[in-house]
């Protein structure tokens, strides 16, 4: 047993080492290199593409993020300027209240004037006509025309007197 190969087995195996490798460098690399680097741009696009794509769901959420806080800043905007016109509906609709219950207790005075002022006017008739009536008896005789005039006058103007102290 040898442990080194003999010459001529050691010529044959570097020329057939060095044909095969020729052949495959020939006919069998070139498609496995090209097999290769397409699968390597396929895998650089696919990151690129993926890269892209986060980016943009990125973009998307943050877009996202900014219409949702406006949207809450209008719901808030929208609310608080409700609550105004609320209040201001409330004041109106309370001063409206007051001014009608104001107009309402006015009309109430006025009457109650009025019929404060009939009800002395009937007072001074039925007074006078009592006082005439009165004077006749304790006279006893007619009065005329001008007497009587003169005496409902006086009467007129002792009642005035008594109703103004």
């Amino acid at each position: 047993m040898h442990l080194f190969p003999e010459l001529n087995q050691l010529i044959y195996s570097t020329i057939s080492f060095f044909v095969l490798l020729f052949l495959l460098g020939r006919y069998a690399f070139p498609p496995i290199i090209k097999m290769l680097e397409e699968r390597e741009k396929k895998i650089k696009e696919s990151l690129e593409k993926a890269e892209e794509a986060q980016a943009e769901a990125e973009r998307l959420l943050e877009d996202y993020r900014k219409q949702l806080n406006e949207a809450r800043k209008e719901a808030h905007g929208v609310i608080e300027q409700s609550k105004k016109v609320a209040e201001n509906m409330r004041e109106e609709i309370l001063k409206k209240a007051k001014a009608e219950a104001k107009k309402i207790t006015e009309k109430a005075q006025l009457e109650i004037e009025r019929q404060k002022e009939k009800a002395l006017m009937d007072l001074k008739e039925k007074t006078t006509e009592l006082a005439i009536l009165v004077a006749s008896k304790v006279i006893q005789k007619r009065l005329s025309r001008d007497e009587h005039l003169k005496l409902i006058e006086e009467s007129l103007s002792k009642v005035n007197k008594t109703y103004e102290n």
